[in-house]
């Protein structure tokens, strides 16, 4: 059987004689496959090559991400510790004052709802990226709108603390809890015998005694409702509103130092001892008044010395006593008048 074989015939030029190849059927089939193959392999170079300048790619560009995930992650772990540190500060500042949890609190102060230093945002983020559920920006998203929310809670807190706070400052700033003068206290508060006719009769008050012309200071600060003389035996007086129900009165007074509509502090002078109204000597006759009732001072003095058998009676007495309605009256009747400049002449006949 004769061989198959191609004939490749080859001219030079024109006129140049013919060139005869005689090529097998089997040659030109296996060099075939081996221009198939060399093709196939350059291809598949060529794609392995651009595929891993991809990769290369994505890897760099991964990396800055994980630099730039770290960061962040480390940053809103720590907001998160010190938000719980705030929280914590803010559950105890409740605790003192006397206030509730806000709401929105659970039990033993941790938040629902939102973040707290129990979550650990590495972890979680690490998760959500090795299982394909949330992109980075989304978990971080999740993160800082949590992180908002409890940074709004605890403003909202810590506003109602203020005012709180505020308000028991204010409190406290409207309670008597000072000496009007330093002398010695001659008649305490309750029921005593009366120095003009011997019967048992209600004081409202003290009567402290020092010398003429000793300074009388404002036991709380406040704003002057009354000062000038007063019906009703009490000569000079100075009647100031501290705000929160309280009122002081100081009586006899041989001058005042300060008018009707001005603010004063705790300690400043008011005004100077004397013996204006119905009195025998110099003194002062201190009264408290909270919501419509005369109230002991000695339970608001803060330093309360028993330095005579009448202070000593008066610590012991009762805190409150029945409204004193001529008295009211008279205030009202003067304040309504408006503060006199007018000064009481010096007492006549007995201390009240």
């Amino acid at each position: 059987m004769a061989k198959r074989f191609y004939t490749v015939l080859v001219l030079p030029d024109a006129t140049a004689r013919a060139r005869k190849f005689h090529i097998s059927r089997t040659a030109i089939t296996v060099v075939s496959c081996i221009v198939g193959v060399a093709v196939l392999a350059f291809a598949f170079f060529i794609h392995q090559y651009v595929n891993l300048n991809v990769r290369l790619l994505e890897l760099a560009r991964l990396q800055r991400d994980v630099k730039a995930h770290d960061g962040v992650v480390d940053r809103l772990f720590q907001l998160e510790k010190e938000l719980a540190q705030l929280r914590d500060l803010d559950g105890r500042l409740r605790l003192v004052a006397g206030l509730t949890a806000p709401a929105g609190d659970g039990a033993g102060g941790q938040t629902t709802g939102v973040g707290g230093i129990q979550t650990n945002v590495a972890k979680a983020l690490d998760e959500a990226i090795r299982h394909d559920k949330l992109s980075v920006m989304e978990r971080m998203s999740q993160e800082l709108d949590q992180l908002a929310r409890e940074i709004t809670q605890r403003i909202d807190s810590l506003k109602e603390l203020n005012g709180h706070l505020e308000e028991r400052r204010s409190a406290l700033a409207a309670t008597p809890t000072v000496w009007p003068v330093q002398g010695l206290v001659t008649s305490g508060f309750g029921y005593r015998q009366s120095p003009f006719t011997g019967a048992r009769e209600l004081h409202d008050g003290l009567d402290i005694s020092a010398p003429h012309g000793t300074p009388i200071v404002a036991t709380a600060s406040g704003v002057v409702a009354y000062a000038g003389p007063l019906a009703g035996g009490y000569g000079n007086v100075v009647y100031i509103d501290h705000g929160h129900g309280f009122f002081t009165f100081y009586g006899h007074n041989s001058k005042n130092l300060v008018a009707t509509g001005v603010k004063v502090r705790r300690g400043q002078i008011i005004a100077q001892v004397g013996n204006t109204g119905m009195s025998t000597g110099p003194h002062v006759h201190y009264s408290v008044r909270h919501k419509g009732v005369w109230l002991n001072p000695t339970k608001y003095i803060v330093e309360v010395k028993p330095d005579s058998p009448e202070l000593a009676a008066a610590i012991r007495g009762p805190e409150r006593l029945p409204e004193d309605s001529a008295r009211l009256k008279n205030l009202d009747q003067a304040i309504q008048k408006g503060g006199g400049a007018a000064q009481a002449p010096p007492g006549r006949s007995r201390r009240r």
